[in-house]
């Protein structure tokens, strides 16, 4: 397997440990607070850990020249389309982190990237979250077209046996 997919590997693992985090901590909030937002937040971090998973599983079991087919081609499709939906939520809580932290910034007169880092710690990882979701996004993408390339150069077993 070429070091770009292991690399890939190591962003989709990462990525989940991200979402758990995420998904565990909103969802205690959720549960202290009852509003709707941390509900949504659940959700979000919950699909773009499936989104991980399914990376691992198909670079696992479909790489080198499996193609991405029947169930696991759907459940593929229906993830891949919700997380770019839900890369505008994303977005949203990235620009809020960012708005609450200018806030505070306001009261206390300090620039906000002179803030200390433990103000600044969710906004880094909201925008790690989210660049790693562009990586896994993209890298799904190329590693759909490999499978396919490479099942479709992959010669049959009738045509193994006359090249002997």
């Amino acid at each position: 397997m070429p070091v770009r997919w292991k690399i890939f590997r190591v962003v989709c693992l990462l990525q989940m440990l991200l979402a758990a985090f995420f998904t565990f901590s909103n969802l205690v909030f959720f549960f202290q607070t009852g509003s709707f937002s941390p509900f949504i937040r659940v959700l979000l971090f919950l699909l773009i850990f499936l989104l991980s998973v399914l990376a691992v599983n198909i670079l696992n079991n479909n790489y080198p020249d499996t193609p991405v087919t029947g169930k696991q081609k759907l459940n593929f499709n229906r993830l891949f389309l919700l997380n770019f939906l839900f890369l505008t939520f994303l977005f949203g809580i990235i620009f809020s982190e960012y708005r609450l932290l200018k806030t505070f910034s306001r009261l206390t007169l300090t620039p906000v990237f002179r803030l200390s880092f433990d103000l600044l710690i969710s906004l880094l990882c909201y925008l790690i979250v989210l660049l790693f979701q562009f990586i896994i996004l993209y890298g799904l993408y190329v590693l759909r077209l490999e499978l396919y390339s490479n099942f479709m150069s992959k010669p049959f077993e009738f045509e193994k046996d006359q090249l002997l």
